[in-house]
């Protein structure tokens, strides 16, 4: 029997215990008799009549061997037949089988061991970035300026409006708070001293690098954890092209150059916050501040700042593109990554601000 020059959609009748087969059991010719075909497929085993069959593949010998109990059905031509073997032995020789329950101590160890492999690909990232910097240093036309450009645009400038309000309102509430303690004692004139200290070397680079990592950390992570799901990124390897040098090497310069000017930021619109609250609740004005600062406040104090905030960026986006770059590519692993990349930044984000602390204290800085 040969088959037709024109393509014929399947067909399925149902005449007592047989089920007739035409035309063309092909998978693009399905859809005609799929829902049909699984809704019989609970009374199988039927008598199969193939007759009329024109055409042939593996998803629809498939289907047949479902219908069958895995019998041939009468009247089929025997160029199908090799290939409805075929895929019935493939079909018995790989059985389904349930996955073994995880117990308690399984679960428990991969558990502890989630965060060992963590930092296993933070290190490989890092390590990834430095040679891709010391190939950068010789060799600066390397540098992808376009993408780094846009991550100072996105993470940098887009970000001044949010950093900016929440670092004002910060240096309100920091003015407020010391203020009703210091009014007590008489000693309104060190609110200049209590503010300034505070926001330079904590809670200016803090604030900073806790809105960034939720902001352009989860960014990083998201964009490359998707372009693992579409292939991006193995596209690239497959080219030869180093999505290292490629992806991640501009977002780690660019947050790297955008968070000590955010930190800066941060720094000035805390002072008018502070300044606007001492004034109403003390009788210190920007008179005061301005005369003050300069006199009581050393120029170390901003740069450990400052310092402090290019550390910052180093790490949120270091986490950022790790977890990027671990996830599988489906939506749950996007928002499962994309999740654990703040909560990591703000966790190493705190731990560094702390170590520092000591640091900077023990070097009476």
């Amino acid at each position: 029997m040969s088959a037709p020059l024109s393509p014929s959609p399947a067909t399925l009748r149902v005449s007592g215990e047989t089920l007739h087969l035409g035309g063309d059991w092909i998978t693009l010719r399905l859809s005609a008799v799929a829902d049909e075909a699984l809704a019989l497929v609970p009374q199988a085993p039927w008598h199969l009549e193939a007759s009329d069959l024109t055409r042939l593949d593996s998803n629809g010998a498939r289907l047949i061997g479902l219908l069958g109990g895995g019998r041939a059905p009468d009247g089929l031509d025997a160029r199908w037949q090799p290939l409805l073997t075929l895929v019935q032995e493939a079909v018995d020789e790989a059985p389904a089988r349930p996955l073994p329950r995880q117990g308690f101590l399984h679960r428990l160890g991969e558990r502890v061991l989630a965060p060992l492999a963590s930092l296993r690909s933070l290190l490989t990232i890092l390590g990834q970035l430095l040679l891709a910097l010391v190939a950068l240093l010789r060799d600066p036309r390397r540098l992808r300026w376009r993408e780094t450009l846009n991550v100072l645009t996105a993470s940098g400038a887009m970000a001044v409006p949010i950093i900016a309000l929440l670092a004002f309102l910060l240096g309100g509430v920091l003015a407020y708070q010391g203020g009703i303690q210091l009014r007590t004692f008489g000693a309104n004139i060190f609110i200049v001293e209590l503010v300034t200290l505070t926001l330079f070397r904590e809670f200016g680079p803090l604030i900073t690098a806790i809105i960034v990592a939720g902001r352009s950390g989860a960014a990083f992570t998201a964009e490359l954890a998707t372009m693992r799901g579409n292939r991006e990124i193995d596209a690239l390897m497959t080219l030869g092209l180093s999505p290292v040098e490629r992806l991640l090497l501009p977002k780690w310069l660019g947050l790297v150059i955008a968070m000590p000017l955010l930190t800066a930021l941060a720094n000035a619109a805390g002072l008018v916050g502070a300044i606007l609250v001492a004034d109403g609740l003390l009788g210190v004005g920007f008179e005061t501040f301005y005369r003050r600062v300069p006199e009581v406040v050393a120029a170390h104090h901003f740069w450990v700042g400052i310092g402090k905030s290019v550390v910052f960026g180093m790490v949120i986006a270091l986490v950022g593109c790790s977890e990027g770059m671990r996830a599988r590519g489906d939506a749950e692993s996007i928002g499962r990554n994309t999740t654990s990349s703040v909560v990591q930044s703000i966790f190493w984000v705190i731990v560094l601000d702390a170590l520092f602390s000591i640091l900077f204290n023990e070097l009476g800085w």
